[in-house]
């Protein structure tokens, strides 16, 4: 069992190694999406929780063992293909972020010609493990109109090219000095 477990672990280490994201470059831009390891894996350990949560329940912790088996796979099922879905594009034009659950993403698609200035800002979330710090673009439009973008994985995965395109376009980028990270 033991060395069951050291082989699956030094293959998760070695997955790992790989990288989470693909960056894949063409005439349109580039596409920043998750490697489809990353939700594979996810869903197989949803599903795993399953025969975790009824060797649980067999060892007399009913209660944890039926939440184990039930709550694994809701998870994964909610969160997995989402990722499939997740995915950031960057052009000459603009920039698309498709991000969140499967049933409800949220999508920004900014077009650089259209901007008068981008502010980068952040939320502070204070937990029992310390501050966790989420941050975002404020993008103010030429319209007057302003749209707010999460700065998650993809997206911060993006941002040198984004960043790149900002300058060439002549958009003004705002950036707070000694921007906080988590504690």
């Amino acid at each position: 069992m033991k060395q069951r477990l050291i082989w699956i672990f030094a293959g998760v280490c070695c997955i790992a190694s790989a990288g989470c994201y693909r960056k894949v470059s063409s005439s349109d831009g580039l596409e920043i999406s998750f490697e489809a390891w990353v939700p594979v894996l996810l869903a197989l350990g949803g599903l795993a929780a399953v025969p975790v949560g009824i060797v649980l329940f067999i060892r007399e912790r009913r209660f944890l063992g039926v939440c184990v088996a039930i709550a694994g796979p809701v998870i994964a099922a909610a969160v997995a293909p989402g990722m499939f879905l997740d995915r950031v594009i960057v052009n000459q034009e603009g920039f698309y972020s498709r991000h969140g659950f499967w049933w409800s993403p949220a999508i920004h698609q900014i077009r650089y010609d259209e901007l008068n200035r981008v502010q980068v800002g952040f939320d502070v979330q204070n937990s029992q493990r310390g501050r966790r710090y989420s941050y975002y673009f404020d993008c103010f439009f030429k319209t007057g109109q302003r749209e707010r973008v999460p700065l998650g994985t993809l997206m911060v995965e993006a941002l040198p090219e984004i960043a790149e395109q900002f300058r060439k376009h002549g958009v003004a980028v705002q950036i707070p000095p000694n921007l906080p990270k988590d504690d």
